[in-house]
């Protein structure tokens, strides 16, 4: 990469947005690089609330434009990477008596309508006399009834290195752990920036005549460092827990004291899924956990709001937190009512990324190398940006048809259901990669091919890149601890620089700190 000449762009910052930005760069034909001082998605974007959504609650806050954009970008998602962005229909009950609340809600679901699709995702009222899902049903004399609406379920962390693999395909140079330290610009309008590798403590120069800033928490700070204005941000902490229990009726939504607060239970690969909080903080940390409070928060709530759902300490089994980055405009609000609206700046040949909402990124990056494209002089035309669909592909997107085909040659090798719906889900087209062959019907083979595809093209430097944000083991029950022989195996074949028995137990102290925080022994 230092000798690769004069980037168009050097992406900084490998979560979602950045990540997006050199998949949409590359695929324009731009000379592109992208480094991530971590891993990839390693802070926010492993770390959502793992749902594709307009923002039902934004309506509250009139904040219509963001709404709309996020159902636009919610059903485009649907239709192009359905194996990672999956349609799911949730509950909103009414109590009994709230009538202003049921008004305002139907009002919002109608708007919500305006930008859906197909009618079946649309809402719909039900009374409490045909209530018949889980914990809600016609024996609830409390509720009036309830809505239902379809928003999206997506896995966070594979939609990034889906778009980091689709950003390799195209040409684009892609690094993690590769630290940007300082940048230079010369007369000329080129810029040298300075990196370092944080694995091997390598130095490299590139250069750029632009360099882009998508590093989320931390693009302020980062904007100050490479010579350019710093805008004011503020952070939110949002926390979830993980239930060990399956959550087998409709995703629920649920309404919390204060203006626009609520948390949703939904289904997860690991059981159910239940947040998320909201707690300004001052501090910006890499490894965030939740606060206690945070966690008694959920429970008590879950106590108070489906006692009987089986939701608890017994049944939880692990939590995390992410940042939210919020741009200031003008007045200084408390960040439950901060918009989440991005804000693209450029000052001395640095463009910046201040803020946005996952379920837009793709969108929100096209806009911005739309405008890289601009200050390049290298403007991208309409009939380029109508004609180029393909960009909203990702290497794992598939059609029904090809669904089908894999699924069959999975069934052919005796691969059950429930592995099949894992695999499709997770890998989509990419299992025709050459991988299909190598394909074996017992879990411990399954996970051994992972691992295989995860160190071989997902650019996996440690144990935890694997178990929390390739083969996502690290959420369920058990944290996939009874593979880590197998997976040390596949290590020390492959990669036998990497301290594999130190990174074991770093990992298995991390998940007690978790089960801690759980109240649990």
């Amino acid at each position: 990469m230092a000798d690769a000449g004069v980037y168009d762009m050097v992406v900084v910052g490998g979560g979602i947005h950045g990540a997006a930005v050199a998949r949409l760069a590359a695929g324009y034909g731009f000379k592109t690089a992208l480094l991530e001082k971590n891993d990839y998605a390693a802070a926010t974007s492993s770390r959502s609330s793992k749902m594709a959504h307009g923002g039902l609650r934004y309506l509250e806050l009139l904040d219509f434009e963001q709404v709309f954009e996020g159902i636009k970008a919610r059903e485009e998602m649907f239709d192009h990477v359905g194996n990672l962005v999956k349609p799911a229909e949730f509950l909103i009950p009414v109590p009994r008596g709230a009538w202003f609340f049921r008004l305002k809600l139907g009002i919002g679901l109608f708007l919500y309508d305006l930008m859906v699709k197909k009618s079946n995702r649309r809402h719909r009222w039900i009374p409490r006399s045909r209530l018949s899902f889980p914990g809600f049903h016609s024996g609830r004399e409390d509720l009036m009834g309830c809505f239902v609406y379809t928003d999206g379920i997506m896995s966070d962390a594979r939609l990034v290195i889906d778009n980091v693999i689709a950003a390799r395909r195209y040409g684009a140079d892609c690094l993690n752990y590769c630290e940007v330290k300082t940048m230079s610009r010369h007369e000329s309008g080129i810029s040298e920036v300075t990196a370092v590798d944080s694995k091997s403590g390598k130095e490299i120069r590139l250069k750029a005549r632009l360099v882009v800033n998508c590093t989320g928490p931390w693009a302020s700070s980062l904007a100050s460092t490479l010579g350019a204005d710093p805008r004011p941000l503020k952070f939110s902490r949002g926390s979830h827990i993980i239930f060990n229990k399956p959550w087998t009726g409709p995703s629920l939504f649920l309404p919390m004291p204060g203006k626009a607060r609520y948390y949703f239970v939904w289904p997860h690969d690991a059981g159910t899924m239940v947040g998320t909080t909201e707690r300004e903080v001052s501090d910006v940390e890499l490894d965030p956990l939740p606060s206690k409070d945070e966690i008694e928060e959920i429970f008590g709530r879950l106590e108070r709001d489906i006692p009987d759902a089986g939701l608890n300490r017994e049944s939880a089994c692990y939590a995390f937190a992410g940042i939210r980055t919020l741009p200031i405009r003008g007045k200084d609000l408390n960040s439950t009512v901060l918009s989440r609206k991005h804000i693209w700046t450029h000052v001395s040949g640095v463009l910046t990324l201040l803020g946005g909402k996952y379920t837009t990124a793709s969108w929100t990056a096209l806009e911005g190398v739309k405008a890289a494209a601009q200050i390049l002089g290298k403007p991208i035309s309409s009939d380029a940006l109508k004609s180029r669909t393909d960009l909203k592909e990702l290497p794992g997107s598939a059609t029904d048809v090809e669904c089908e085909e894999l699924q069959c040659s999975l069934a052919t090798h005796g691969v059950s259901i429930e592995s099949q719906h894992r695999l499709l889900g997770r890998y989509g087209k990419r299992l025709g990669d050459n991988y299909l062959e190598f394909v074996d019907a017992s879990p411990e083979k399954l996970v051994e091919l992972e691992t295989m595809i995860a160190l071989d093209t997902e650019q996996v430097e440690s144990l935890e890149d694997l178990m929390r944000r390739r083969l996502e083991l690290e959420y369920t029950e058990g944290h996939g601890e009874r593979y880590l022989s197998i997976i040390g195996e596949v290590f020390k074949r492959v990669r036998p620089d990497i301290d594999f028995e130190r990174e074991k137990g770093e990992y298995l102290a991390r998940m007690r700190r978790i089960h801690s925080l759980l109240g649990k022994v």
